[in-house]
């Protein structure tokens, strides 16, 4: 077996928190085109039921005939599809529903056709036979979450947008309409979900498609293939923090009883300004005058870290003000679902966050974690968690007290971000015999603040697996930010800052089998092999973290530590920490593996939402010859629509791109 390893050493300057622009909203656009990646088969019978839930409509499909593959990535047909069938939306008809039969060739009929938490999710996934269908519609409008109003982008009309729920091992079709009056182009791309073969579908504007033409739609369609608690959003330059973003539930088996799921806690910082008008901050690169950066150990330049107003936990907080007047606007969150003395509850939490890392935890009480990311683990107990960007946890809480109104806490961590104040972000959670409901019960933690992941020792993924052993070639990437020739600060990774352009993604390259775009040289990195396990060594002298994202894959986590990696550092390859989004701890490095399984163009970046746009990123090519075979490329139909119809929208409306493209 041949391995390779990448060695990413990073280095930076003065600022610590740069970003990016996304587009001017000044234009309109009348282009109408619709796009799927259809479902395909020949006959099935068909008993459906819908409802609407949540804002959005939701449609659960179940079909079954004699036949069926031993794995539900079948579902979805890899065939050629024809012009009109890429322009119009999935149909609840046997002409687009495949041959199955729930459980056919599994272990059992039950859930999960007999799979449970120590099944190997990447190698097994149960054979539902259900679809579920959801209608995003992704609008503009202004909205006061903690009762300051300000611009936003949404999903349905609300923030965080309607939760997505499927059951693992469904098909899930997700159609996306964009109904912005601006300039905004848009995609969702589903945070963690694994897309074997489906690399089409994962969502990321300028490597898998183009961006959604105003008054266009597309429709994604994919395999709930893993398990537990995520998020989609926008992949297009910032727009996710202007609000494009909700909670995401995939219910499989869990490594520890419960008795009342309460649903995601999806936490976000806030600004009371927009997204983009905080990157104008933030990647400002002109120099401060002398004297005055001299003054008091003030930054060199302008740029840095951007001072957000608030935090939100489920789209809600309240704001105290900023002039001691007293007034206080918005609400707090408080849970619909009451406590009762002796039950155990599921909280599902998600860190959202354009630059924030968050402790949380609820007063008076103890958490015990069951799973990180899309990975159950051995449950371990703790009474504050630690959540970087893009990660999630699912946390079991008794009810250990007999009655009470209890704050849940998320205090962002200012040694993460930089910014200089604490944002008061809480939620509150209520026992059903309280005869209060503010709060005001328990009593807050103590601790030090820093900036930290869950101590990997504790992260146990129930279902062991073994990495391989790599052959490490060396190939030493530095990665610095600095100012360019226009005084904006750009990450570079080997003297180039990471660009993908909007109107030639990566994977409409590979589906005209033409060359791949050149616009980030050796930012594309090729995987031609199957089944190598690839090793990713980051490192920094510099006492800022990053949250890496990988698309497509999870991570093994096989060391971190502080100052720089040293190959005698011992790798740990038998049962290691696996998530996909994994933090590099400031000042130190970061191990990361993963094994080429899964043809298609991925991306990998820094989750802070300032750096992606700013260039931290690169993209994998994996086993780019299989890509069309694996079916990973389902309708070269659907992605060349979209492209025609961005193109159309630009070129009307002279669009500059503003920033990296992701």
């Amino acid at each position: 077996m041949i391995n390779l390893a990448y060695l990413f050493s990073h280095t930076e300057i003065s600022s610590l928190s740069s970003s990016s622009d996304s587009s001017d909203p000044s234009s309109t656009s009348s282009a109408d085109i619709s796009s799927s990646a259809t479902i395909s088969s020949q006959s099935a019978t068909i008993t459906s039921s819908s409802f609407s839930s949540d804002s959005s409509t939701f449609s659960t499909t179940t079909f079954s005939s004699s036949t069926a593959s031993s794995s539900s990535s079948s579902i979805i047909s890899s065939s050629s599809t024809t012009q009109s069938s890429c322009l119009t939306a999935p149909t609840l008809t046997a002409a687009t529903l495949p041959n199955c039969t729930p459980c056919a060739g599994q272990p059992g009929n039950d859930k999960f056709c007999g799979y449970d938490v120590t099944s190997n999710s990447y190698e097994v996934t149960p054979i539902t036979c259900n679809v579920v269908y959801y209608n995003f519609d992704i609008t503009g409008s202004t909205f006061g979450p903690d009762g300051v109003e300000r611009p936003v982008m949404w999903v349905n009309g609300q923030m965080p947008g309607p939760a997505l729920k499927a059951s693992w091992g469904d098909t899930v079709v997700v159609t996306v309409n964009n109904k912005l009056s601006n300039n905004n182009g848009t995609s969702i791309h589903f945070h963690g979900i694994r897309q074997l073969n489906n690399n089409m579908n994962d969502g990321v504007a300028a490597i898998t498609q183009c961006p959604i033409a105003p008054g266009s739609s597309m429709t994604y369609t994919w395999i709930a293939e893993n398990y537990g608690t995520s998020w989609y959003h926008s992949h297009f330059a910032i727009q996710a923090w202007e609000g494009v973003m909700g909670p995401m539930i995939i219910d499989g088996p869990h490594s520890a009883e419960f008795d009342v799921d309460m649903g995601p806690f999806q936490l976000q910082d806030w600004s009371h300004f927009t997204a983009d008008s905080r990157y104008d901050l933030a990647q400002n690169a002109t120099p401060v005058p002398g004297a005055a950066a001299a003054a008091n150990g003030a930054p060199a330049t302008y740029g840095g870290p951007v001072l957000l107003d608030t935090g939100l936990i489920n789209g809600m907080n309240i704001w105290n003000g900023d002039d001691q007047s007293g007034y206080v606007s918005g609400s707090r969150f408080v849970a619909p679902q009451t406590f009762t003395p002796g039950q155990k509850y599921l909280f599902r939490f998600i860190n959202s966050a354009i630059q924030s890392t968050f402790k949380v935890y609820l007063d008076n009480h103890h958490f015990t974690v069951i799973a990180t990311d899309f990975v159950p683990i051995t449950p371990y107990t703790t009474d504050i968690l630690n959540i970087n960007i893009g990660q999630r946890y699912d946390v079991i809480i008794e009810a250990t007290e007999s009655t009470g109104s209890f704050f849940l806490r998320a205090d962002n961590q200012n040694a993460c971000a930089g910014t200089v104040q604490a944002l008061d972000i809480r939620a509150i959670i209520n026992y059903d015999t309280s005869l209060v409901n503010d709060g005001s019960t328990g009593t807050a933690y103590n601790y030090t603040g820093e900036c930290v992941d869950e101590p990997m020792a504790s992260l146990v993924p129930v279902a062991p697996m073994t990495v391989g052993a790599a052959d490490v070639t060396e190939g030493a990437l530095n990665v610095l930010v600095s100012g360019n020739s226009a005084q904006l600060y750009k990450w570079y990774i080997s003297g180039t800052s990471f660009m993908a352009q909007y109107n030639d993604p990566t994977l409409l390259a590979v589906a005209q089998n033409v060359s791949l775009p050149t616009d980030s040289g050796a930012l594309l990195i090729p995987l031609t092999q199957a089944k190598q396990w690839i090793y990713v060594i980051v490192q920094s002298p510099i006492p800022l973290p990053h949250p890496l994202h990988l698309h497509g894959h999870d991570f093994f986590i096989l060391a971190e530590g502080s100052g720089s990696y040293d190959p005698s550092i011992p790798l740990t390859l038998v049962n290691p920490p696996r998530r996909d989004t994994a933090l590099m701890p400031a000042a130190g490095f970061i191990v990361l593996a993963f094994e080429t399984d899964n043809p298609g163009v991925w991306l990998m970046h820094c989750h802070i939402g300032w750096h992606t746009s700013m260039g931290f990123a690169l993209q994998f090519v994996e086993m780019q010859d299989q890509i069309q075979s694996s079916g990973a490329l389902k309708n070269s139909c659907a992605l060349n629509s979209t492209c025609d119809a961005w193109n159309s929208f630009s070129t009307l409306n002279s669009f500059v791109q503003l920033d990296s493209g992701v």
